[in-house]
């Protein structure tokens, strides 16, 4: 997968629903795609959990403030497992999962578009793809397991 699809994928993250009008014509899409990492590196992370709004409207999370073992500090987006995140913002979390980062795992993107057509049939698409190591530069965490360390990221 190439660079343009690897950002179609990230501007795609979640599910919309886009009225269209085409020649008198009323139809409706729904997206939906989904990450998942496959293959990273297993690692325990902490930082701060904070919400990332994608170019859809949607939130995602992002684990922010973490440090490697130089002291820099890095952010990861979040996939997968993200049932328990919503309860945990703004605290500083500890998270159990795999990385997907530069050469370092996969990630497997999944598309399915469905197009609701007034007057003609629906169109259904699914695509999927795999990308080795990050998507644009944004490294990925799939969580497992996500603990409360602090109630505040200070």
């Amino acid at each position: 997968m190439g660079f343009k699809h690897a950002c179609s994928a990230i501007a795609l993250v979640g599910a919309a629903s886009l009225p269209l009008a085409a020649a008198g014509q009323e139809s409706k899409v729904k997206s939906e795609t989904k990450l998942e990492v496959k293959d990273g590196k297993d690692v325990t992370l902490t930082g701060c959990l904070e919400r990332h709004p994608d170019s859809t409207g949607a939130t995602k999370y992002q684990l922010t403030q973490v440090a490697d073992k130089k002291s820099e500090l890095h952010s990861y987006l979040l996939v997968g497992e993200e049932g328990d995140l919503k309860d945990h913002v703004g605290h500083m979390v500890e998270i159990k999962g795999k990385a997907a980062d530069r050469e370092d795992g996969k990630v497997k993107v999944e598309t399915k578009t469905k197009v609701d057509r007034e007057h003609a049939d629906d169109v259904k698409t699914e695509s999927k793809s795999e990308v080795k190591g990050d998507l644009i530069g944004l490294p990925l965490l799939g969580v497992k397991n996500v603990k409360m360390v602090r109630p505040t990221c200070s």
